[in-house]
């Protein structure tokens, strides 16, 4: 199992000390991390920052794995739906040029007023045209298990069928569907088709913590493999079934955000030494 890291793992930090992209790639280099995920939502100046990232990228032997937008289809208005469509479509030039041909995308939000089935049939027209201009660019939409509309993994499933593109694949986020009150070891048996990019998260139940499930159930980000996603198992299940696309970890614990970064790090070094293999 080879290890990146989301950028996301270090989002209170890098909005604390005012981070740019080549910042937190610093920090990889600085810890030995060679392999990351990068978002579109921590650009300060895209236009000017790109081809410096793409040059330390290179110079520092770190290979972007996937690139991440936050776009959500769902909204009454044909022009929202529209900008949407284009903040993914508009991923796709940076994520060539950063070396991947991945893209996580979302779903959208269930926002007032709007009915679920509403909401279902704009996000499927929204990921059809997307994935047929990302099919001409050799692009693999990764949709992750995110929110109320694309949560459950009969959800996800759902909408990559019916969208019916081999360009529209699921992102398979492991302590998202804590969220949604669904282990994701259940999540995973219909999705396992379909998963072309994982997020390694933990979550642990807590009567004080920040995320709250949809069944009122409360939970906390943790190191991975303290809380209550049976990671370990996760992964057995995602490599028997031949997964080969890469685990970026996303930590959302409190406390000091590199050193649950590192902990999870420990956790993946333990989880390859038990299974004989290598550095992760």
């Amino acid at each position: 199992m080879k290890l990146s890291l989301s950028m996301w793992s270090l989002h209170r930090t890098v909005r604390a000390g005012g981070w740019t992209v080549i910042d937190f790639l610093a920090f990889c280099r600085k810890e030995g991390i060679d392999s990351v995920e990068l978002l579109d939502v921590f650009w300060q100046n895209q236009a000017v920052e790109l081809d410096e990232v793409v040059r330390y990228t290179r110079e520092n032997g770190i290979r972007v794995v996937s690139y991440a937008v936050g776009n959500d289809l769902v909204s009454a208005s044909e022009e929202g739906r529209s900008a949407a469509l284009r903040e993914i479509t508009d991923a796709f030039p940076v994520a060539k040029a950063l070396g991947t041909s991945v893209v996580r995308v979302f779903s959208g939000s269930l926002h007032p007023g709007i009915a679920y089935d509403q909401a279902l049939g704009w996000i499927v027209s929204g990921l059809s045209d997307a994935a047929k201009q990302a099919e001409e660019a050799g692009i693999t939409l990764a949709l992750e298990n995110h929110g109320q509309l694309a949560g459950r993994g009969g959800q996800v499933k759902d909408i990559i069928e019916q969208v019916g593109s081999k360009a529209l694949r699921s992102t398979f986020d492991t302590g998202n569907f804590l969220l949604v009150d669904e282990h994701p070891s259940q999540a995973i048996e219909p999705l396992l088709p379909y998963i072309a990019h994982v997020h390694m998260k933990d979550f642990k139940r807590h009567p004080e913590g920040r995320y709250q499930s949809l069944g009122g159930q409360t939970f906390e980000g943790t190191v991975a493999g303290e809380g209550d996603t049976r990671l370990a198992s996760l992964i057995e299940r995602l490599e028997a079934s031949g997964y080969a696309g890469a685990y970026v970890l996303e930590y959302e614990g409190t406390g000091d955000e590199a050193e649950g970064i590192r902990g999870s790090y420990a956790f993946a070094d333990e989880y390859n030494r038990a299974h004989g293999e290598g550095r992760p």
